[in-house]
């Protein structure tokens, strides 16, 4: 295996604190640059999950007031009245009218 035989240079104190500087520098630099961008990208996803979650709460408000149309319904109620309570519309002379 072949080697290069060459002295090693030394790095002076100042000049490693330099370029360690410099660097980190340019690694905030690039990190400044980037996160509105990935600030944005966060804001993007959250807006299409409150979408979507808007979307069905919006179904399921239009599923709950076709149920309480139908609830409400005078035929259903007085379906429910007979079948489920078994009540039935009063005979001549129960009821009573009050002046």
């Amino acid at each position: 295996m072949y080697t290069f035989n060459r002295e090693r240079r030394k790095i002076e104190p100042k000049e490693f604190l330099f370029y360690s500087g410099s660097i980190l520098l340019f690694i905030t630099a690039i990190l400044f640059y980037i996160w509105p961008y990935v600030n944005i990208l966060n804001i993007n996803y959250e807006f299409e999950r409150l979408h979507k979650e808007r979307a069905k709460i919006a179904q399921n408000n239009n599923l709950l007031k076709i149920e309480m149309a139908s609830l409400k319904s005078l035929d259903k109620v007085e379906e429910t009245a007979y079948t489920r309570l078994g009540l039935i519309f009063p005979q001549d002379g129960q009821v009573v009218i009050i002046k």
